[in-house]
């Protein structure tokens, strides 16, 4: 059995992370304290 890590994310996140990478977008998370628990969250400033 093999466990992957799923991230939540909204779709701008999505399409950020696709141009610019994941590790910028977990960097833009850590920056702005990002709770991905919360379902209802909006999206990380992506600016």
């Amino acid at each position: 059995v093999r466990f992957l890590p799923l991230l939540p994310m909204t779709h701008n996140e999505a399409a950020w992370k696709r141009v610019r990478g994941a590790q910028e977008l977990q960097e833009r998370w850590l920056t702005h304290g990002t709770d991905l628990r919360d379902p209802l969250r909006t999206s990380v400033p992506l600016d």
